[in-house]
């Protein structure tokens, strides 16, 4: 699963990652796009099937060959990027006939974010592949955690599963089998205290969607993780669930107050997000250009000392030759006139 990894990994330099743009207008062809891309699916995973079927003992990969994550190189440094991009939602703009069959998981407010267990450190990555915060945690090496960060109780609610304990469940696994991955380590106490996997339904199952504190996520089953903005993962707010999808909430809905169809929220907040995202992409290139300069100055300073400290050397070379010659001057004055 290391080879697989290294679809989604860069390896050899780690770049910020940013969001592609999520045009509303885009949406009209949403499912084009959504068929588009499983049949991509399809295909790579039958070419990889059948690469597998034809290789022979002597094709098989060595072990000590195989790419290794994290990188060796950057196993001591924590990298200010995140080595992996993150996989972001589009609007539900209609329903699917396909629906019943996809997982809805009430999402809190919150923050979403990478978590990547690299050695003994656990590193926080934001939404345009920052470094938040670093942390140590129980979680085992070489895990990744798609989550939503709650700061008011401090709690990691686990949306995705990506990689555990150097398994990939990214690329060749898809939705359905990650969840069910996923939920299977509901009992396991390396999540405690601070991490907690949200609850997923099926909307086959006739069940009742969870009250949902900022919105819902939707997952179609046979998606497999892949970067950027995806027509497989779609997100509806609460008081759009009734008009796009005709499941009525069995909790109380507020709809804001110049709310008139969902189509036009979407118009709206995704003007207001586009505007706000680049702002953050802004501050974040702004403070990793002062970070590059500071580093810059930094090293300029210890440049300037270490050539200070080169020339004192000499200084200290030179008179100590000085003092050691004029030394040995008075020494050899000395024994002249002890002579005569």
């Amino acid at each position: 699963m290391a080879e697989a990894l290294t679809s989604i990994l860069n390896l050899s330099s780690l770049s910020l990652y940013k969001a592609k743009s999520n045009s509303i207008s885009s949406l009209a062809s949403q499912k084009e796009r959504r068929n588009e891309v499983l049949t991509k699916q399809k295909e790579k995973r039958e070419q990889l099937v059948s690469q597998l079927r034809f290789m022979t003992k002597d094709d098989e990969p060595v072990e000590d060959n195989k790419p290794h994550w994290p990188p060796r190189h950057h196993r001591k440094n924590i990298s200010p990027l995140c080595p992996i991009e993150m996989m972001l939602a589009e609007w539900l703009f209609s329903a699917p006939d396909d629906i019943s069959s996809w997982f809805a998981i009430p999402c809190p407010r919150g923050q979403r974010c990478l978590v990547v267990v690299q050695s003994n450190r656990t590193l926080v990555y934001g939404k345009f592949g920052n470094l938040m915060w670093t942390m140590y945690t129980h979680l085992p090496k070489q895990t990744i955690l798609y989550c939503i960060y709650d700061k008011r109780s401090s709690t990691y609610h686990i949306l995705d599963l990506i990689m555990w304990n150097g398994q990939d469940y990214s690329t060749q696994f898809e939705c359905q089998c990650r969840f069910f991955m996923l939920v299977s380590l509901n009992d396991d106490s390396r999540l405690q205290p601070h991490f907690q996997i949200l609850p997923r339904t099926r909307l086959d199952e006739k069940q009742d969607l969870i009250e949902a504190e900022d919105g819902y996520l939707f997952y179609h089953p046979l998606g497999c993780y892949e970067p950027g903005y995806s027509p497989l993962v779609c997100w509806l707010k609460p008081f759009m669930i009734e008009e796009i999808l005709g499941i009525k909430l069995t909790y109380p809905v507020d709809k804001p107050v110049d709310y008139t169809t969902a189509q036009a929220y979407m118009f709206d907040e995704q003007s207001s997000r586009k505007e706000h995202e680049q702002q953050q992409q802004q501050t974040i290139v702004r403070k990793s250009r002062r970070k590059k300069k500071e580093a810059v100055q930094v090293e300029e300073e210890c440049e300037q000392e270490r050539t200070g400290e080169e020339n004192l050397m000499q200084f200290h070379s030179v008179l100590n030759d000085t003092v050691l010659n004029s030394l040995l001057l008075n020494y050899s004055v000395q024994t002249t006139m002890f002579e005569v």
